[in-house]
């Protein structure tokens, strides 16, 4: 395998007093553009956020999986770490599995076992090495997609066609895209629950739940029982089935990488301020 893309440039290499912490948000394409200043992402509020006190790197890797970015962080992330010195870092953010749940004709591109076990490497790692001991660890799983509602939805009156509507969406590449993004988020959840109860150096963030439920909506209801019900009828946002609503607009910008309500909207990404601040490392 050719890894032609992997770039040695100002983000690994910037000089920085010996003082001055970085923090590390590793991933694929989601991180990478998550410094966009016109998606007001995650990674470019952290920047400002941290201004003049933490340096924020940005190692992103677009169309990346947990599979192709091992060598890059067994050698130039913890490379660069090791290389560098203390102070460790602050924290390193783990964001994969869009890539990896995508569907090829085999099944999704990396395989959910494998997947499960890069993510612990990657996690064992960091919790392990020496020169990162006082490194926190946030696990963030893969966000939900927004599939196109299903041609036909003024048929949902019938209940024969119906039936017939939502074999044929459920059959689909979308909403299997869709079932696959979900059980992946699932998975890193899965993990970082388990990793919890053994550190405090680790927390996982569930954003799949977390953009799903901000957009169900029910009258009368919470937004969590909204979620449940919707879930229950095969409707939730972005699924793609009949009957399902399609995210608002703003929220993507082509049904995978956020727009900006996802990245400003949602408290979520705003909770990465208030895990671990600086000067507060077990």
């Amino acid at each position: 395998m050719s890894y032609r893309y992997f770039r040695r440039d100002s983000r690994l290499d910037r000089v920085t007093p010996n003082d001055y912490p970085r923090i590390y948000l590793f991933g694929d394409s989601l991180t990478e553009r998550g410094f966009f200043p016109q998606d007001v992402g995650f990674g470019w509020q952290l920047q400002k956020y941290y201004a003049d006190r933490v340096e924020v790197v940005n190692e992103g890797y677009s169309g990346q999986t947990s599979r192709s970015l091992r060598r890059q962080f067994n050698e130039y992330l913890m490379g660069a770490i090791k290389s560098r010195g203390p102070p460790a870092p602050l924290f390193i953010t783990i964001f994969l599995g869009a890539n990896d749940a995508c569907l090829s004709m085999n099944g999704p591109m990396v395989p959910l076992q494998e997947y499960e076990e890069h993510i612990r490497h990657y996690l064992n790692t960091i919790l392990d090495d020496p020169s990162t001991q006082e490194t926190k660890v946030i696990l963030i799983s893969p966000p939900p997609v927004n599939v196109p509602v299903p041609i036909g939805e003024p048929l949902l009156d019938n209940p024969d066609a119906a039936i017939i509507l939502r074999s044929v969406a459920s059959q689909g590449r979308g909403h299997r895209t869709w079932e696959s993004k979900r059980a992946y988020a699932k998975k890193i959840v899965e993990i970082g629950k388990e990793y919890e109860t053994q550190t405090s150096r680790v927390a996982v963030l569930d954003l799949w739940y977390s953009i799903t439920k901000s957009v169900c909506r029910i009258e009368g209801t919470t937004q969590d029982d909204a979620f449940y019900h919707l879930d229950i009828d095969e409707m939730l946002p972005g699924s793609g089935m009949p009957g399902a609503k399609p995210f608002d607009k703003g929220y993507f910008t082509d049904g995978l990488h956020f727009g900006e309500k996802a990245s400003i909207s949602l408290s979520f990404f705003l909770s990465l301020f208030s895990l671990f601040p600086p000067g507060q490392q077990d």
